[in-house]
């Protein structure tokens, strides 16, 4: 984290991951980027990131089963929440609005096989996203900026809470993140379904630093790699070293 973190700080830091999930969502249900839904990506930039919008790649169209028609239902609304998300923290930022780095949605190795890669990459997305809003929180200080904030973690929250139960039901294995990632059955414990801790009813919270060691794929120390392989744009931009305390479940 820089010295001295700033609001607009924060919600870039959160725009660069929003461009990460919208592009996600909206090339898994459409095979096409966030820009086919004239939604901007213009603005400012760190390092090589092009001030136009970055490039994605990796993505494509997910294949869902007939049977499983439900799961389309959800990836098409949680594409479209994640789009509305982008327009809006642009909308906050103005022209202090980070453009969208370029994106390497193949950076797990999975997630637009089959409807459980997609699963099991859209899981690791989601809880990522929940802990990164509830890291970011206390450096919040303008009630209406707080008020947006939490509508977007409570957003975040349903979704991971939606996908986690999806994975339990079709009982596909799980890898955790690091030491405070609780991970769904089947791979988890049957009383995990959900991201929060049993033992005081939180969900848990990563740094920012914390969150781009996931982002940048296990990189301590970084500033590009994995998913953002030319960086976030914006001040907060390197990672630390991964969340490692246990959590009592």
């Amino acid at each position: 984290m820089p010295e001295k973190i700033h609001e607009q700080d924060i919600l870039n830091f959160a725009l660069n991951l929003e461009y990460l999930e919208a592009e996600f969502y909206t090339y898994a249900t459409t095979g096409k980027s966030i820009t086919s839904f004239g939604i901007g990506t213009k603005g400012q930039v760190s390092g090589s990131n092009p001030t136009t919008g970055g490039t994605t790649v990796g993505g494509k169209q997910v294949t869902f089963s007939d049977s499983e028609s439900v799961l389309r239902d959800i990836a098409t609304q949680i594409g479209a929440d994640e789009r509305a998300h982008v327009v809006l923290l642009r909308g906050a930022l103005g022209s202090s609005a980070c453009a969208m780095p370029n994106i390497d949605l193949g950076a797990l190795g999975f997630g637009f096989g089959n409807q459980n890669d997609f699963l099991r990459a859209a899981r690791i997305l989601e809880d990522i996203g929940v802990t990164a809003y509830s890291g970011a929180a206390g450096f919040l200080k303008t009630p209406d900026i707080i008020t947006a904030a939490a509508c977007l973690l409570g957003a975040e929250a349903e979704h991971a809470a939606t996908i986690r139960t999806q994975i339990a039901r079709l009982k596909i294995p799980t890898t955790a993140l690091d030491g405070v990632d609780l991970i769904p059955p089947p791979s988890g414990q049957a009383k995990q379904v959900l991201s929060v801790k049993v033992s005081d009813g939180l969900i848990a919270t990563r740094t920012a630093g914390q969150v781009l060691y996931l982002a940048f794929g296990g990189k301590a120390g970084a500033k590009q790699g994995g998913f953002f392989p030319n960086g976030l744009n914006g001040a907060i931009s390197a990672s630390t070293e991964a969340a490692t305390m246990p959590v009592a479940a």
